[in-house]
């Protein structure tokens, strides 16, 4: 049992633990309330906006990079690091980031700054706490770094529209999400507010700037006028027409279009003046006649607004070349005229401008008025009082103006006449008695459908001949004389639905006879073993004939060379020796015999001498030293004096050899004459003697002969003029 003073000891005992229970108690709840400040004691803070990015600084204290290995980052009280940066390489030398999942790609830690920074965006409220960043160096102790983020949770913000700073309404609400929203309305906008800049500011703390987001007034405007700005003058048709449309106010630019009636033109560029605001347009095209007097418009549009088209009008005045038909005026068919016939032509003109030259064309040549020929042209019609056959042809209307000439299609006339030979005149044939010869008659007609008969007038009378075929417009006939009384005129005639030729195609039939001598012959490129024989042939005698030269040396009366020429006679004439004169006849040979002959003299040239050699040798010798003398002037200037000298030398040289060939040539002149005195005219005429005594010449005893007239020079230049005259041979 306890006693008074006992019990009252335990009572105050019991009182005591009582209240030092309730003061641990109290003490335990005043720790675990102030738990979160008792952690923040003694560490540096920072801030950051909820959904905003933070930075949490690394202050390591070691000054060099290079003895860093690692680098990690923790929070709260966890042992597992964050963030871990390897640096074992260096700071510098890209070192390793490995970020944990609960930051992921949300962090980065940037070494590249000082301090060190560890960034974290789109900070949540869990991302608060206690930080610490933890600097393991290669060479020294650990360095640990604690640091303490805040994260202010955001309150909805307070929206308000400005215009150019100017408040235009800051009442908003709150959505039932939670945002807050503040809608405005902007009633009578005018073309000035284009480009007007709206603010709306957000604001729901006074830890960061405000928030805003602008915006630009951008309307759209009809365009405010249009206009063609190219002078109006008229074009020409077939010619590029280049139109410019300026059109100006449209927001966007204006689109154009060019029409031209209701036709809409597409060869169209567009260029906009930097601020947008002009647009220029240009359109090329190609206007024809046709689109004289039409509308060019060009119009200016906004799509994005009604009733926004505004357009410019040109009117074309396009001048274009006369476009020319012709119409016949008294018949259709101009293939089907009778000669004699009448017909009128008139010539149809559009043109623009309208003042015209106007005239016609016959087979491509102008024609006129001929009263003779029954031609009457007036201004835009003419007319063939009798058609002729020298009508039939191509007609044409051609009219002009200031933008070029205008051509009618041509109109061919044909005119249907009988027929008629296609020669005039009468061509004769020769053949021998017992053989052929085939002679064609052509005509000319139309129709050109016809039939042909042939006679043949001779001693015997007209007599129908039956040997003859037709093709077309042409009949060959066959004819062969069997004694001289077949000999004659052969007729012949055609026939179409026109009627029959009044007068027949006529070829004279003879024996035929001997060519006569070619003419004009001439000596030509005369060297010291060649020359040409160049004549022109005369009658055949109406027979095939071919042609004979012959060459005579005319010292020893030697035949030389003979030649023959079917086509021509041109005989060139080689291999004869040098310095030797020479007689040459020419003739022409057909079945009856051959020509009197054509005679020319002839002389080849010369050959050199050793002392002309020798003269070539010293001017060239001569030559090569006064080139050296040149150059030697030319390189030694200072030896003036003594190349004065040797040049005085070298004159009095060249005077002694020109006296020498002064000399030489007077020898060789003397030598020359006293060859031309042995081969004189006079020897010339004993040599034909000789000749014509020796050979038999057929035909008649008349024949041409030429003589020489020589001309000296020198040794080497010389040549023949020769004079025809008339003698026997």
């Amino acid at each position: 049992m306890f006693t008074t003073k006992q019990w009252s000891f335990y009572t105050l005992l019991f009182r005591c633990w009582r209240l030092l229970c309730f003061g641990f108690l109290c003490l335990l709840l005043s720790i675990s309330a102030n738990s979160v400040s008792s952690l923040q004691q003694g560490l540096i803070s920072y801030e950051a906006l909820q959904g905003n990015t933070a930075e949490i600084p690394c202050n390591f204290t070691m000054s060099s990079e290079d003895g860093i290995a690692l680098i990690l980052w923790y929070r709260g009280n966890t042992s597992t690091p964050i963030y871990i940066l390897d640096a074992r390489n260096g700071l510098t030398n890209q070192p390793k980031h490995f970020p944990s999942d609960i930051l992921g790609d949300r962090a980065f830690f940037d070494v590249d700054v000082t301090p060190s920074v560890l960034r974290i965006q789109d900070i949540t409220e869990e991302d608060g706490g206690r930080y610490r960043c933890r600097v393991d160096y290669k060479h020294n102790p650990t360095e640990n770094i604690c640091l303490w983020l805040d994260i202010i949770r955001r309150p909805p913000p307070a929206l308000t529209w400005k215009k150019e700073g100017k408040v235009l309404k800051e009442n908003f609400t709150l959505t039932p999400q939670g945002f807050s929203r503040n809608e405005i309305l902007l009633p009578d906008l005018r073309r000035q507010d284009l480009f007007a800049s709206l603010t709306c500011e957000a604001s729901n703390s006074e830890i960061g700037d405000p928030l805003f987001s602008s915006i630009t007034l951008d309307l759209n405007l009809k365009p405010l006028d249009v206009k063609i700005v190219t002078p109006n003058r008229p074009v020409s048709a077939g010619r590029q027409v280049e139109l410019i449309c300026e059109t100006w106010g449209a927001r966007p630019p204006a689109e154009i279009t060019w029409w031209k009636g209701v036709d809409r033109l597409t060869s169209v560029s567009d260029i906009l003046s930097p601020d947008n605001n002009l647009t220029v347009s240009t359109v090329t095209f190609i206007p024809g006649a046709k689109d004289n007097m039409k509308n060019v418009s060009c119009r200016a549009d906004n799509s994005l607004l009604k009733d926004s088209v505004v357009s410019d009008v040109r009117t074309l005045e396009v001048y274009y070349m006369p476009r020319v038909i012709i119409i016949p005026q008294n018949r259709t068919n101009l293939h089907d005229v009778i000669k004699g016939s009448e017909i009128s032509l008139k010539c149809k003109v559009d043109a623009n401008p309208p003042k015209l030259d106007v005239w016609w064309l016959f087979n491509g040549s102008t024609i006129h008025s001929d009263a003779r020929l029954g031609i009457i042209v007036t201004e835009q019609s003419l007319t063939v009082k009798s058609v002729r056959i020298s009508h039939r042809g191509r007609f044409q209307c051609v009219a002009a103006n200031n933008e070029g000439e205008g051509w009618s299609e041509e109109v061919s006339l044909g005119v249907n006449y009988q027929p008629v030979c296609k020669e005039v005149s009468s061509r004769e044939y020769a053949v021998v008695i017992g053989s052929s010869v085939r002679v064609t008659c052509e005509v000319n007609a139309q129709p050109s459908e016809v039939q042909f008969r042939w006679s043949i007038s001779n001693s015997f009378g007209l007599l129908s001949l039956n040997t003859f075929s037709q093709n077309q417009t042409s009949s060959m006939a066959i004819f062969s004389p069997q004694s001289e009384m077949d000999y004659g005129t052969l007729l012949c005639w055609a026939k179409n639905r026109i009627g029959e030729q009044k007068k027949p195609c006529q070829f004279i039939v003879t024996p035929g006879a001997p060519p006569e001598a070619p003419k004009k012959c001439l000596l030509i490129n005369q060297t010291r073993e060649t020359f040409v024989v160049r004549c022109s042939p005369g009658r055949d005698g109406g027979l095939s004939q071919h042609f004979l030269v012959e060459v005579y040396n005319k010292r020893n009366k030697d035949l030389e060379m003979n030649i023959s020429a079917s086509d021509a006679p041109f005989f060139q004439v080689h291999s004869l020796t040098p310095g030797t004169s020479f007689i040459v006849f020419v003739y022409s040979v057909n079945v009856r015999g051959k020509s009197p002959p054509k005679v020319l003299q002839a002389r080849t040239l010369d050959a050199p001498s050793e002392s002309t050699k020798q003269g070539e040798y010293t001017e060239g010798f001569r030559f090569v030293h006064i080139l050296g003398i040149i150059l030697g002037i030319l390189l030694v200037v200072v030896v003036l004096l003594l190349l004065i000298l040797v040049l005085r030398k070298l004159s009095s040289r060249r005077h002694s050899c020109r006296d020498q060939v002064i000399q030489h040539g007077r020898d060789e002149k003397e030598q020359v004459s006293s060859l031309t005195d042995e081969e004189s005219p006079k020897h010339d005429m004993q040599l034909l003697d000789l000749i014509s005594t020796k050979r038999d010449f057929s035909g008649p005893p008349d024949v041409t002969q030429s003589t020489a007239k020589w001309i000296h020079a020198t040794s080497e230049d010389f040549h023949i003029d020769l004079t025809k005259t008339k003698s026997l041979l």
